[in-house]
């Protein structure tokens, strides 16, 4: 893909709900009171059902609190996805470039500034940086976040991250023909390696 497929990419709005999607989004205070509306509602549903009193004008309030329910939730889950989709530094396609590999663990360094998704920029950079010190620093137990790197020699800002060969080849098969993949960077915890697939149908 060129560089101007990933800014692309980078605005497809539901190209970054499906992977925000992967994430705990919805472990938000923000969702406790549509799910307690709709969970009053189908308790006392259930109720009504178990009675036999289905047909009886106890079960209006019931219908109102669970459809109410359902509406603030669709309403509430809309806005907290937006918030975090349109989060600033958040949601960015960003070239990985491996630069150490090691009993199944592959370094990756990125950026995710302007230079994200500039190949050229990735290849030298990865060139320029101090492979010893960061090998020594980062563990493959440390693989499950994206650690911000200053580095001393080069006076470059990147972050690493740690993946399993595996995972890579699982989601983009390919990825050693160039020894470039693309990972979409929500933040530190959450950079996904972006599926191949979806490549071809988002980026469209």
């Amino acid at each position: 893909m060129k560089p101007d497929d990933y800014a692309k990419l980078e605005k497809d709005y539901s190209f970054k709900r499906s992977y925000l999607n992967n994430t705990p989004w919805w472990k938000n205070l923000a969702m406790l009171p549509p799910v307690l509306l709709l969970f009053a509602g189908l308790i006392g549903i259930l109720y009504l059902f178990r009675n036999d009193m289905l047909a009886s004008l106890y079960i209006i309030p019931y219908i109102v609190l669970f459809v109410l329910g359902t509406i603030f939730l669709k309403t509430t889950k809309g806005y907290i996805q937006k918030q975090k989709i349109n989060k600033e530094g958040a949601f960015r396609v960003c070239l990985a470039k491996p630069f150490w590999e090691k009993s199944g663990h592959v370094y990756v360094a990125f950026v995710t500034d302007s230079h994200r998704y500039n190949k050229h920029y990735i290849n030298n950079l990865v060139k320029n940086i101090s492979l010893d010190s960061i090998i020594e620093k980062y563990s493959p137990s440390m693989k499950r976040q994206s650690h911000l790197v200053h580095d001393e020699e080069s006076n470059m800002d990147f972050y690493i991250r740690i993946y399993d060969d595996k995972d890579i080849t699982k989601r983009n098969a390919t990825w050693r023909d160039e020894y470039l993949f693309p990972v979409l960077y929500i933040d530190d915890q959450y950079t996904y390696i972006i599926k191949k697939k979806d490549l071809s149908y988002y980026g469209k």
